[in-house]
């Protein structure tokens, strides 16, 4: 994800530093995991370097990938293993909070991008719809 300021300031996790974490964590290989996504190495680098704006269906898969929950793709894995085996309350309800925030940008943009190519294809076929009325 691009690391942009949205609505109140906010800056955005950065989630492809956590993807890179853990799949060092995993001793998984950036050539591996991008065989396992069907990516080339530089698009999964983009990833990790947070310059590529993730959707949820590269999200599932990048956890596939690295037997891990999704939720987990959101939360710095060295908060998580830093904590020991006695979990902080008050510091997973803030991962939580967070990640829902993140899931629910990432959900926007994806729907942002999807509602610039309708409308794009709509006014291409506003056009032919002129043209051909045209022609009569």
């Amino acid at each position: 994800m691009k690391n942009k300021k949205n609505i109140g300031g906010y800056e955005r996790m950065k989630i492809g530093a956590n993807i890179r974490k853990w799949r060092n964590i995993k001793e998984v290989k950036q050539k591996d995991l991008a065989s396992s996504l069907r990516l080339s190495e530089a698009a999964v680098s983009n990833m990790e370097n947070d310059l590529t704006d993730l959707t949820l269906s590269q999200l599932e898969d990048i956890s596939v990938a690295l037997d891990l929950p999704l939720e987990k793709l959101f939360i710095d894995p060295q908060e998580t293993l830093s904590s020991g085996s006695q979990p902080n309350i008050l510091n997973e309800s803030a991962n939580n909070f967070l990640m829902e925030k993140e899931f629910i940008y990432t959900m926007i943009d994806s729907i942002q991008k999807k509602d610039e190519h309708l409308k794009s294809v709509m006014e291409g076929v506003l056009e032919t719809m002129k043209t051909l009325t045209k022609k009569k």
